[in-house]
């Protein structure tokens, strides 16, 4: 009897985790909805959306990959990305769509490419504060980009970060009061800001994958989403490292063998070692006898 009620115990430890809801789940984050639509390299965005799935987990945000399509219903969406997306990727029902949900108060992301996707859309330059330029034709440089203290978006980012990328430039540039910078380059062309009229942000790097690489670059991008939705709160780490992209099922089915069967093991031994005891101890009181 005391060894299935050890055994239970410990089984019961085993599979606690199991039933305990996950921060993600709990703290309901932002839900992302992200297209890639009409990217020139694919494996820059596949890479892209393997990190940024890694920071959800992390962070405490739902990314979900989707289609100009599915811009039509954006009802359970707290933010669309725009992610080094092509030209003329919306029709006039997606733009329509898109128009009131950032109006209304929904969050926009977009990176690199992703400034020069609507040109013909004026509404699309309005909301970023700015208009790009024709697609880059210098060839990618390492430049330095510094960032601005004071916002949340920026916030922890202390160091200069060295990116290699082929830059986009603006005219008319983003400026005071309707946007706020928050990265430039050494030569003062601004690389990331954000809108004060809309939840709108937008980073200029973003093209080459090594940038999707680094902390500091995916820190700002998930700061970025994060005010973007409208939260106010501190973002909290979900654990300290983010949990690999796999099935749980087998592993957790394999850990609580394990830790069944080798806590079985030990409660087995110490069964036998008090057995045995217990039999030494009566042999004397037969000796006596």
């Amino acid at each position: 009897m005391r060894t299935l009620l050890r055994l239970c115990i410990i089984v019961a430890l085993a599979c606690a985790p199991a039933f305990a809801p996950s921060a993600a789940l709990a703290a309901g984050g932002p839900r992302v909805l992200v297209l890639t639509t009409g990217n020139e390299a694919e494996d820059v965005a596949g890479f892209a959306i393997e990190r940024l799935q890694m920071e959800a987990r992390r962070w405490n945000f739902t990314l979900v990959e989707g289609e100009p399509a599915d811009l039509e219903d954006l009802d359970d969406v707290d933010v669309v990305m725009f992610l080094n997306t092509g030209a003329d990727l919306l029709d006039e029902a997606q733009q329509a769509s898109l128009h009131s949900f950032i109006t209304r108060g929904g969050g926009f992301v977009a990176t690199n490419a992703a400034a020069a996707s609507e040109p013909g859309w004026a509404f699309y330059q309005e909301m970023l504060g700015a208009t790009a330029l024709t697609p880059p034709v210098e060839p990618a440089s390492e430049q330095e980009v510094a960032f601005n203290a004071g916002s949340p978006i920026t916030d922890g980012l202390d160091e200069d970060l060295k990116v290699t990328e082929r830059w986009y430039y603006f005219d008319p540039e983003p400026a005071q009061p309707d946007s706020t910078i928050l990265a430039q380059l050494g030569s003062g062309d601004p690389v990331a800001w954000n809108s004060e009229r809309y939840n709108v942000f937008y980073a200029s790097p973003g093209g080459a994958g090594k940038t999707w690489g680094d902390r500091d670059f995916l820190q700002l991008i998930r700061q970025g989403i994060w005010w973007a939705a409208g939260e106010e709160g501190v973002l909290l780490q979900n654990s300290d490292d983010a949990a690999p992209e796999w099935p749980y099922t087998w592993t957790f089915a394999l850990f609580v063998v394990a830790v069944a069967g080798g806590g079985s093991i030990a409660v087995w031994r110490l069964d036998k070692d008090e057995a045995r005891r217990e039999s030494e101890e009566r042999e004397p009181a037969r000796a006596g006898v």
